[in-house]
């Protein structure tokens, strides 16, 4: 047998709203189902993906509504998110093992999974209402679900990524893919 083995040995690990905004609290979702820009650029790219469970979705339902990092950051979320995360580590120490690197695609502003900037806000302690306490702010931060996916990939040894990041969908639909993300994801010419 004289096969090709022409796999890229690069993965993107995607939010998993990325690829389904189904699960994205409601009314915030900007795209019928997947960010395609973003897919259709991966995958001509020669990524593979993969696509980690919607932890706030699993925790809380679809009934649930936007929170701030300090409300899931607990330590029953935190555990909740290590055993969801578990088999995706696992499978990126076999990847890693067998020669694969992997970049990490967060969303933007997310308390869950942020890469770069989360939603902040100490105040709130209950539903988020305006007319009760001041609006969220967006910081520099990681989610809590990215701070252990990132934590447990270190703990185990694995390679950091080739590029940790966030993405925010609403902005993809209105201007396109970031510059930064494209420029640093960017592994040929585009066809």
């Amino acid at each position: 047998m004289n096969a090709v083995d022409k796999r890229s040995r690069v993965v993107a690990v995607l939010a998993h709203c990325l690829l389904n905004q189904n699960t994205v609290v409601k009314p915030l979702a900007s795209h019928e189902g997947a960010v395609t820009s973003l897919v259709e650029f991966l995958m001509k790219q020669g990524y593979g993906l993969i696509q980690l469970p919607c932890p706030e979705a699993l925790y809380l339902g679809m009934r649930r509504w936007w929170m701030s990092k300090e409300q899931y950051d607990t330590e029953s979320y935190r555990e909740f998110s290590r055993r969801l995360l578990e088999p995706y580590v696992r499978l990126l120490a076999e990847l890693a093992r067998d020669g694969c690197r992997y970049a990490v695609i967060g969303v933007r502003g997310s308390p869950s999974c942020a890469i770069e900037t989360t939603t902040s806000n100490p105040f709130w302690l209950g539903e988020p209402r305006a007319d009760k306490c001041p609006p969220s702010v967006k910081v520099s931060g990681r989610g809590v679900f990215m701070e252990e996916l990132l934590r447990m990939a270190e703990e185990r040894g694995l390679p950091p990524p080739l590029a940790a990041l966030d993405i925010d969908h609403r902005e993809v639909l209105e201007r396109g893919l970031p510059e930064g993300l494209v420029k640093t994801l960017s592994r040929r010419s585009p066809a």
